[in-house]
């Protein structure tokens, strides 16, 4: 499945120039410094990346989003070292996504709307108790009525939905035209007319605010988004969106921690010498910038090429990248020796944590490494013309 993508080069330097001096801040940094102490996600920072025009100018008037723009904001976000508030925006751009590319009725539009302008947060949520990467397994209903359809069940994980106006909420569709497994629908719902109960206290990302939500009402037919049986592929369409934009914000987190271990290796000494010169500590450093400097290279590689923008792409740059994000945090942790545990000395604790959680969000690896392997084709003419193996002779 290819993705087809508008790409305008000509005003992303304005862009990003734009995001990092609102980002540069010292209101800003409070907003993230604030949500990370709390474990809240910020409505603030979504209102003042629309009233600055960041979401405006990165969708412009296209129906799908620029993938410079979607890597710039992306990566910035995961170099403010808060990987809670970097995925809770990222939930909110994938849905305007989903909005944007799929919604047809004026009040899905118009609530598109009022997410780019910073008046609306956003959250996606298809996770339930009984059933995570199964999507096809949920047991949340939408059944017609009166006109419109009446939404029954819960969802374990809704992210940012305690501070969230809308929740996207992927359920079974049923009715008489489709039934059975393959009848995956999606519909907006208002948080108004759902109950958001008490936020979990997660591993990490803490600051994105995931709460369950509980649900029977009664929506009008112009919130569906996609029909039962297109539900899967309008998902799967929004999930490449957010597992490319997490890798970058990955990527970005990465070169955070790097930069930050480089400055302690600069200055802390050991046996006489700084840390940093020790070999094997300054090479174990260097492979690992070398990897991400590559898979930076990766991401651009995608958008340079439009057409490889797909399901299966994106599963693999988002399963890739975390996973080298984890090693990073990890090898990052290990040569801040104390201070890297210590929660009071160093943020490194915290970004390992956020890495972990990457693995899960978004899709598990294991999901995502099933994705690559559906496309995995069998070379049978090397492996006749290569391979010899031996075969006992026949008895007698």
């Amino acid at each position: 499945m290819t993705l087809h993508m508008e790409t305008s080069f000509s005003d992303i330097a304005a862009f990003k120039e734009h995001l990092d001096a609102v980002l540069a801040r010292e209101s800003t940094r409070r907003i993230v410094d604030d949500a990370e102490a709390s474990g809240a996600f910020p409505r603030s920072i979504i209102e003042l990346l629309g009233r600055e025009g960041i979401f405006a100018a990165k969708w412009q008037e296209r129906p799908v989003p620029a993938l410079e723009h979607t890597l710039a904001l992306s990566e910035r976000f995961g170099r403010l070292g808060a990987g809670g508030i970097a995925s809770g925006v990222t939930l909110h751009d994938s849905a305007i996504a989903m909005l944007r590319r799929f919604g047809r009725s004026d009040r899905l539009r118009e609530v598109a709307a009022q997410a780019i302008a910073g008046d609306a947060v956003l959250c996606i949520s298809a996770t339930e108790a009984g059933a995570g990467s199964d999507m096809l397994g949920l047991s949340s209903t939408a059944v017609r009525e009166d006109g419109g359809y009446r939404l029954r069940g819960h969802k374990k994980m809704a992210s940012p939905s305690p501070v969230a106006d809308y929740v996207v909420l992927a359920l079974r569709g049923i009715d008489d035209s489709h039934e059975g497994r393959d009848d995956l629908a999606l519909f907006l719902a208002p948080t108004s007319q759902l109950r958001v109960g008490k936020a979990f206290a997660t591993v990490g990302a803490r600051s994105i605010s995931t709460a369950p939500v509980f649900f029977d009402t009664w929506v009008p037919a112009e919130m569906m988004i996609a029909r039962p049986g297109t539900g899967l592929a309008v998902l799967s369409w929004a999930l490449a969106q957010e597992r490319f934009a997490m890798a970058a914000q990955i990527l970005g987190a990465c070169q955070l921690a790097l930069g930050v271990t480089v400055a302690r290796m600069k200055r802390r000494k050991t046996f006489g010498v700084a840390l940093f010169d020790h070999q094997a500590l300054r090479l174990r450093v260097a492979d690992l910038q070398a990897r991400v400097d590559m898979m930076r290279l990766a991401l651009n590689g995608l958008i340079a090429n439009a057409a490889g923008f797909n399901v299966r792409s994106c599963s693999a740059a988002k399963v890739t990248v975390v996973r080298l994000g984890c090693e990073v945090m990890s090898e990052c942790m290990h040569i801040f020796g104390s201070a890297g545990v210590l929660e009071a000395e160093s943020p490194l604790g915290r970004w390992w944590r956020d890495a972990k959680m990457a693995r899960i969000g978004g899709g598990t690896d294991e999901m995502l490494w099933e994705i690559v392997a559906a496309g995995l084709e069998p070379d049978y003419a090397s492996y006749d013309r290569l391979v010899d193996e031996w075969q006992p002779e026949p008895a007698g």
